[in-house]
């Protein structure tokens, strides 16, 4: 099975992707590394002993997207990218629904293209 993890060099992603790992799942991650680091991947692949695809990119870039999953067999996403700074959020609400909604929705767009029907959205 391979799953896209979303997310997945931040905190909640790297302890997933780790037990996706440890269960055998193959993962791929996207991710744009704006609050979070490659080094968590580092570390997963130092605990599991298993490295994880990566892309640099955006949810928001349908493109990538399009890319990603033409270049895999994805069975299944799990969804962590989004912005979560509350205060922030106040400050910046066109930011966080753009990324957040928009983001969500064009990753549901390309699912379906591919007919990737498993989430953890």
């Amino acid at each position: 099975m391979t799953v896209l993890v979303t997310g997945g060099a931040g905190y909640i992603g790297s302890h997933t992707i780790v037990e996706l790992l440890n269960s055998a799942a193959n993962v791929i991650v996207l991710d744009n590394l704006s609050n979070s680091s490659l080094e968590s991947l580092n570390r997963v692949k130092n605990i599991t002993g298993k490295a994880v695809k990566f892309y640099k990119g955006d949810i928001l870039d349908k493109a990538l997207l399009v890319k990603l999953f033409t270049e895999n067999n994805i069975d299944s996403v799990i969804h962590f990218a989004g912005l979560k700074a509350v205060g922030e959020s106040v400050i910046q609400p066109l930011t966080y629904y753009t990324n957040n909604v928009t983001g969500t929705i064009l990753l549901c767009e390309v699912m379906a293209q591919f007919a990737v029907k498993k989430s953890g959205i």
